[in-house]
Formats: C-alpha cells, structure tokens, sequence
C-alpha cells in the first residue's frame, strides 16, 4: 500500500490546483448559497473523483495481466504522460479563455439546488479532460503498484482525500470563521481565477513529464 500511495499523492496534490470548482463553491458561499447545495457540491466532487478511480482500477483488474505488468505498466504511464503533457499545452495556448471559464456556472449558483450541484461538481470531474485524466493517471499508479484490492481501496480513499482538499478547504475555512472569510475566500477566488491558467499548466507539464519518464523507464527495465 505505501507504494501506491507514494506514487499516488504527488497526482492527487496536483488536482488542488483546479480553480473552476473553488471558484464556483466560494462564490456559493460569499454569496450565501444554500448548505444543501455547498454540500451537495462537494459531495460531487468527492464522487467524481472516487467514481472514475474505481472504474479505472476495475479496468486495470480485469483487462491487464499480473504475471508481468512492467511492459503494460510502462505503456500506460506513456500514454498517460503524454497525454497530459498535451493537455498543459493546450492548457497554456487556451489561457486568455480560460480565465472565463468559471463564468459557465456562476449564473446559475444563486438558484442552484443540491442535487443539481452534485452533478455539476461530478461532471467537473468525470467530463473535464483535465481534471478526469489526473484522476486516471492517480488510479493507475494504485493498480500498478498493488494487486491487492484492500490497498487499492485504502490508497484510492486517500488520493480522493488529498485531492478534495482544495474544495473542502473554503467550506472548513467558512466553518471555523464564519463570515469573516469572506474576504479571504474572495481574495483565493479572484488569485486563483487570474493564475488557473499558469498553476494548472505547471502541475499538468511537471505530472505529465515525471510519468512519461517513469514509463520510458520502465519499458527499458522490462
């Protein structure tokens, strides 16, 4: 389990960069949105992020052999490095668009019920290509590292921990304070809205070049 959660945190750290969902759940909050719909928001997220790990480790499971995963093992890493690499381009050439992506929901926060968040906080996940490849990256480094579906369960329990706590943190931030975190979390919302573009490219190029080179590394060695 210690190896798959140590090739899994470093993933996981780097969903807390994803600005659209705490944009959207601080403005739910500055705004007095309804508890049902901030929890239900972060509900979603955290089900997102534990629906696609498991999907992705079900696959690994069944699909990929044990006898000898270093020549798949290190495939997969490629692709997915890749893959990611290409998203932080993308990512660094669509920045002027990006900084107005979180305006796609902001209209509709103020009447946004609970069960609506919950699917807009899943989709954010499950249908954001950013998003949704860290998480498959963060899960196949799980089901690489271990066999065993105990490990799996606990180390996937973590990573989905670890990568909620950038949107968990406003709520425990509104929690502890009250409303004087309001300007706090206003200030974090305007800062990470005006840098999404740069912390998001950094962390999908850093992610995407470390697996690649694990996985070249990897097709060497078997």
């Amino acid at each position: 389990m210690l190896a798959a959660t140590g090739a899994s945190l470093p993933i996981a750290v780097g969903l807390l960069a994803a600005s659209v969902p705490v944009a959207v759940l601080v403005l739910m909050l500055v705004t007095g949105g309804r508890r049902g719909a901030v929890a239900g928001f972060l509900f979603g997220w955290v089900a997102g992020i534990g629906a696609v790990g498991a999907l992705t480790l079900a696959v690994i499971d069944t699909s990929l052999p044990r006898d000898d995963p270093a020549p798949w093992a290190g495939g997969l890493r490629i692709v997915l490095g890749a893959t990611l690499l290409l998203l932080g381009v993308k990512q660094w050439r669509s920045r002027s668009r990006a900084d107005a992506e979180p305006g796609r929901f902001m209209a509709a926060v103020d009447t946004m019920t609970a069960s609506r968040a919950v699917l807009v906080a899943f989709l954010l996940v499950a249908v954001n290509p950013k998003n949704a490849v860290l998480v498959v990256s963060g899960a196949a480094a799980i089901g690489t590292a271990t066999a065993s579906v105990a490990h799996q369960v606990a180390a996937l329990a973590l990573f989905t921990v670890v990568a909620s706590l950038g949107v968990a943190a406003p709520v425990l931030l509104r929690v502890a304070l009250g409303e004087r975190a309001d300007p706090v979390l206003a200030a974090a919302k305007a800062w990470m809205t005006a840098n999404s573009a740069l912390v998001m490219t950094v962390v999908l190029v850093v992610i995407g070049t470390v697996l690649l080179g694990n996985g070249l590394s990897g097709l060497r060695s078997g």
